[in-house]
């Protein structure tokens, strides 16, 4: 029998939700439409791990991206980012590092013929005190200023362990983490005002809060530059992150626990619903599913 795949993305949905967990990874269902989020992170990845690969990061960016807004919004965070961080002093080791490993019984040290451990590391980077350092990238919405409660969950983030424990496998000593943090920008291109609500006044002439014209894509990307520019602290953290010996003991402890239940619900059938994940952080793909209807398909 051929090894099932354990990453970080399935370990995480099976916790959300493991009715969740059985329409994607167990049936293959996928949304039909990649949502806004997904598709700025994506994009903003691969810019980067084009610019470590010395290729060419627009064309990266506008890889699986046809919105032009999606593209301009893209290219101000990659811009800004590149500006913020671009004398840190990191040298870059390796950038998107596959890895699929045996998934290892703490208790016996045998490896279990029924999964395997996979996932792709963002960066591994040396540091100006040739410490090596696993260098997470994420992109979010949320506070993280600090003190924020952002910062505190990371030190329980179970991928931030799997990765270390992958990268060491790989051969690489990392000593540390870096988490990189960028913002999304909160702002959104400007549409023209509907006919119907165009108000002129008496001269003939339109109110100034009237738009004739969408904003253009360029303007649109040179707003969200200068909104970026303004405050880039607010935008971009960086923050060096500790992984003990412990904390990866109890990793492995708990990627052995987490497949033995998801092998539980695979062999009962049963795949429980978690309603506290429907909306949590973000409106689930699968309401739909579950409430009956199927804007989904499977591929």
């Amino acid at each position: 029998m051929k090894p099932q795949v354990l990453t970080h993305s399935r370990l995480a949905c099976f916790r959300a939700c493991p009715r969740r967990h059985q329409l994607r990874y167990e049936m293959g269902l996928r949304p039909e439409d990649t949502g806004f989020v997904l598709r700025v992170g994506s994009g903003f990845h691969r810019a980067l791990e084009a610019f470590d690969k010395g290729e060419d990061p627009e064309l990266a960016i506008a890889e699986g991206l046809d919105d032009p807004y999606d593209l301009a919004l893209v290219a101000a965070m990659f811009d800004g980012h590149r500006r913020r961080w671009g004398e840190s002093g990191l040298v870059p080791v390796a950038a998107e590092l596959a890895f699929d490993l045996p998934l290892v019984n703490p208790a016996t040290g045998a490896a279990t013929p029924i999964w395997r451990v996979a996932g792709v590391i963002d960066r591994i980077v040396e540091m100006p005190d040739g410490r090596l350092a696993l260098q997470e990238y994420k992109t979010t919405s949320r506070d993280f200023a600090p003190g924020a409660d952002y910062w505190l969950r990371l030190h329980l983030d179970p991928q931030l362990s799997i990765y270390v424990v992958a990268a060491r496998e790989l051969g690489y000593d990392i000593q540390t983490v870096l988490y990189d943090v960028t913002r999304r920008p909160a702002l959104r291109p400007k549409k023209a005002t509907p006919p119907e609500r165009r108000k002129k006044k008496k001269d003939g002439t339109y109110y100034a809060n009237v738009r004739l014209e969408d904003e253009a894509p360029e303007a649109f990307a040179k707003r969200v530059a200068e909104s970026i520019a303004v405050d880039p602290d607010r935008h971009f953290a960086r923050i060096e992150i500790a992984r003990l010996d412990q904390d990866l003991e109890e990793c492995r402890a708990e990627l052995w626990i987490q497949q033995q239940t998801i092998r539980a619900c695979q062999r009962g059938g049963a795949w429980y619903r978690n309603p506290g994940s429907c909306f949590e952080p973000f409106a689930c793909d699968y309401l739909a599913v579950c409430h009956g209807g199927c804007p989904v398909r499977a591929y």
